[in-house]
């Protein structure tokens, strides 16, 4: 009986440490707080809630930066900064083209920081619906594929009732 129990645990050892690294893996994926720009408060130095998802205009004031707008608070706006590398792809696509576009709208998700200055930015993690005017977008040198960036939701007016 003993020798059963052991066979028992060396076969099903294996399942539960692996599902208990699976859990773990899905609780430390971020979760952003959908939020306006008017809604994001500039002058506390400690920033509630830390990780956002900003639905913005994106005006591209190179060589000065790139900064978030909105048009329902517009004395207010947020610069954005990103990592040198491992990016995701969407925020790979506008650091490729920032000289092709001036202004850009879509869902800026990222983390809320200061700099030596004290000034708030959003360091850019990820963008959904990226959409721009002025730039389109094309194929990579290795891929025969364009890249197909998601599409806003379309609304219907008056609400169907």
């Amino acid at each position: 009986m003993p020798e059963r129990l052991v066979l028992f645990l060396f076969a099903f050892a294996p399942t539960v440490i692996g599902y208990s690294a699976n859990c773990q893996a899905q609780n430390t994926q971020t979760l952003y707080v959908s939020a306006t720009l008017c809604e994001v408060s500039f002058h506390h130095q400690k920033t509630n809630p830390k990780h956002i998802s900003i639905d913005a205009e994106l005006v591209n004031g190179f060589p000065h930066g790139l900064v978030l707008t909105d048009r329902r608070c517009e004395t207010k706006g947020l610069g954005i900064d990103f990592a040198d590398t491992d990016l995701d792809p969407s925020v790979e696509f506008i650091k490729r083209h920032l000289l092709k576009f001036r202004r850009a709208n879509g869902t800026f998700r990222g983390t809320l920081k200061r700099d030596r200055a004290g000034r708030l930015y959003l360091w850019l993690e990820s963008v959904v619906n990226f959409r721009s005017d002025d730039i389109q977008p094309e194929l990579h040198e290795d891929d025969p594929k364009p890249i197909h960036l998601p599409e806003p939701p379309l609304l219907t007016w008056p609400p169907p009732s």
